[in-house]
């Protein structure tokens, strides 16, 4: 079940990216174009604070997709607050990879980050390595139902451009999700 998941998730996002190439993308414009894009998607209940690094070195991506993994991991951090708090989208650059990933990266530094913190309900431990599977959701008994296809599009997503994945929660205090993209490096000629 896990694999035909995993084939429907791929041929969703090979559809997507047809016709799309891989340009030098801003992180920070990005963020700021989703937070735009949502406008008032959450009404006054739930706000999204921007924490933009300073100036970022350019990723290499297709910023639409970048894009659509920011759409779910802010769509999904909504729903763990049921509907009221702030969701804080910040950027910035790391000389390394941290140790805790879920997916590794596919070049290791400079890596320019894109959180998305919430302070929903958290991820109970026994649930969180199941996160990603494809069908797998938590919302199964709320009165929005998952498909369960939201984090693993994010993770296959990431995987196809080389980007890691980092998720820190703790239950009753919130989650981050974090995507690790590959900066590019200025060489001297």
């Amino acid at each position: 079940m896990v694999e035909q998941g995993s084939g429907i998730v791929k041929a969703m996002l090979g559809f997507s990216r047809a016709g799309q190439e891989e340009k030098w993308c801003d992180v920070n414009r990005i963020l700021a174009e989703t937070k735009r894009l949502l406008g008032d998607q959450f009404g006054r209940e739930i706000t999204l604070q921007l924490q933009p690094g300073a100036v970022l070195p350019p990723v290499l991506g297709v910023g639409e997709l970048i894009q659509q993994m920011l759409l779910n991991l802010i769509l999904n951090a909504a729903d763990a607050m049921s509907g009221h708090g702030p969701i804080i989208l910040q950027t910035g650059l790391l000389k390394q990879a941290p140790a805790n990933l879920v997916l590794a990266p596919a070049a290791r530094t400079p890596l320019v980050y894109i959180s998305v913190r919430d302070q929903g309900s958290g991820i109970a431990p026994e649930v969180l390595p199941r996160i990603f599977e494809p069908f797998f959701t938590t919302k199964a008994f709320s009165t929005r139902r998952g498909t369960g296809l939201g984090l693993s599009m994010v993770y296959e997503i990431a995987k196809e451009m080389g980007c890691g994945l980092m998720v820190e929660s703790e239950p009753g205090k919130g989650s981050a999700f974090t995507i690790l993209i590959p900066a590019s490096v200025q060489t001297e000629t």
